[in-house]
């Protein structure tokens, strides 16, 4: 027992003192991460603008490489450059630069200049991004040379791979294109449409087409293409530098001819979901891919917004389309609310989920085959349609929101096996669905659950301190179509997001 009024004062201040220096010591922790982050962040910017370029061959260029040996800093080959379970020898860029594979790079610079300040980093992606569009276009076709199957090779200075052009995910770069090569970015808009559409007519295409020369295929029209071009066609009709093009309204009737044949495929199907395609190979006229048709939703809702003004008739018809996505999607029987996964491959003829030889009916926990899906990659989708619905339709957004917080209370509790093959694309993923479903709940469960895989992954990945993080945690070379650049992305992420809590507060 104390013994008199001065021991209660001394325990009193000797307490405050204690948990004063315990919460400066928890804050101190807290800002040394969050400074950390960023300093991973800039480290990996620095390499790649450094020692990640185009140092071969006769034209030597401002490119990015795609994969590099981590300590050399240097090109490698199938040779070097082990297999990895999961990644098709035919989409590696193992000799040069695929920027579509390293969109999360070029967002990470030009967010480096916006937080920094230091107009290096900017300037250094737009160098990069002029050179590819002034150099690697196809002078045919007009497509480039990225993608699925393509890369611009830095030693023979030519398109490498295997001439198959296909669109690997929306292009977010317009505005700096447009400002740093624009006639080569409106070549592209009108090649994807004299180039990779098999008829005008009925809007037939494959999401292959030659990169070389004028050599289309049908029956291939996945969805998702056809929402990747719509978004790249509507985003060059509305730019006021191209109000003048003799060829301006070709893009709407290309985009019109891809939405008819998009609406003429949801009536294919006895279930009333829109097809993966209509050729029989492969079976895809009776399959359904639903986070292929909500990326096609994703894209179709930003490229109606912009076309509205000028184009109301069409561009409501492409809201209608979306919205037919939105609710397949929510009729299926998903069971992540069960602790299963969403179904994501499903039968066209009886609507029920379906296996593939590529696929899987459901999103798994964690996944790294091919054309396997993780719950939190289509969380993240789900998040998208989310923010775009939220104001107008804010009962299908709701739904969507109760998905998602039950694909994230699944990363509550469960990690990865580090003794099996991870990537840090998946690690990117599910820190991009925490951050996401703590912006939707203001739970911080959520945004702590982010710092751990962060975390997880930086210990798995750049346990080393080599600013390149590893392309798994088997394979000790960088290689940006396993997600590094993703990861490196997801941290920025979470910086920005700590700092957005701090303002908050």
């Amino acid at each position: 027992m104390m013994k008199n009024a001065n021991d209660m004062k001394w325990y009193l201040i000797l307490f405050s003192g204690l948990f004063i220096l315990g919460l400066y010591s928890f804050v101190s922790k807290e800002e040394n991460e969050k400074a950390r982050l960023l300093e991973m962040v800039q480290a990996y910017a620095d390499a790649m603008i450094e020692k990640g370029r185009d140092n071969y061959g006769d034209l030597q260029s401002p490119l990015f490489a795609a994969a590099l040996d981590r300590f050399g800093m240097t090109l490698g080959s199938t040779e070097i450059f082990s297999e990895i379970q999961g990644v098709r020898k035919s989409d590696r860029s193992l000799g040069g630069a695929n920027p579509q594979e390293d969109r999360s790079l070029y967002a990470i610079l030009y967010q480096l200049t916006d937080i920094t300040a230091d107009e290096k980093y900017a300037r250094e992606a737009d160098k990069a991004l002029k050179f590819f569009f002034d150099h690697c276009q196809s002078p045919e076709t007009g497509l480039m040379a990225w993608g699925e199957h393509l890369y611009w090779d830095f030693r023979t200075e030519s398109v490498e791979g295997t001439d198959m052009h296909e669109i690997n995910g929306e292009w977010p770069f317009w505005d700096q294109c447009y400002r740093l090569s624009p006639e080569s970015s409106w070549r592209f808009a009108l090649g994807l449409w004299d180039n990779q559409i098999d008829s005008k007519e009925t809007g037939d295409y494959s999401r292959h087409a030659r990169w070389s020369r004028r050599e289309t295929y049908q029956g291939f029209e996945f969805p998702r293409y056809a929402g990747q071009m719509i978004s790249t066609w509507a985003d060059a009709y509305v730019r006021e530098e191209n109000e003048e093009k003799s060829r301006r309204r070709d893009l709407i009737n290309a985009i019109a001819t891809v939405v008819r044949r998009m609406e003429e495929n949801s009536k294919i199907a006895e279930s009333g979901y829109l097809i993966a395609g209509r050729a029989e190979q492969g079976d895809h006229i009776n399959v359904v891919w639903l986070s292929n048709n909500l990326e096609m939703a994703r894209c179709l809702w930003g490229a109606a917004k912009q076309i509205k003004p000028f184009e109301e008739e069409l561009a409501i018809r492409m809201e209608k389309l979306a919205i037919q996505q939105d609710l397949d999607f929510h009729r299926t029987g998903h069971h992540i609310a069960k602790g299963g996964g969403f179904s994501v491959t499903l039968h066209a003829k009886t609507g029920e989920p379906r296996h593939r030889s590529m696929n899987i009916p459901y999103t798994a926990v964690w996944a790294t085959g091919y054309g396997y899906s993780t719950h939190a990659d289509l969380a993240n989708l789900l998040y998208s349609r989310y923010l775009q619905l939220k104001e107008s339709h804010p009962q299908l957004a709701e739904k969507y929101k109760t998905l998602i917080v039950a694909a994230a209370d699944q990363y509550l509790a469960a990690s990865p096996d580090e003794n099996e093959l991870q990537k840090p694309d998946a690690f990117a993923k599910v820190v991009e669905h925490m951050i996401n479903t703590y912006q939707l709940t203001g739970e911080a469960k959520y945004l702590r659950r982010a710092e751990f895989f962060a975390w997880l992954g930086i210990d798995l990945f750049l346990a080393d301190r080599n600013p390149l993080p590893m392309a798994t945690n088997q394979h000790d070379h960088y290689e940006a179509i396993t997600g590094g650049p993703d990861f490196i992305y997801a941290l920025l992420h979470l910086y920005q997001q700590y700092n957005l809590s701090q303002s908050d507060a």
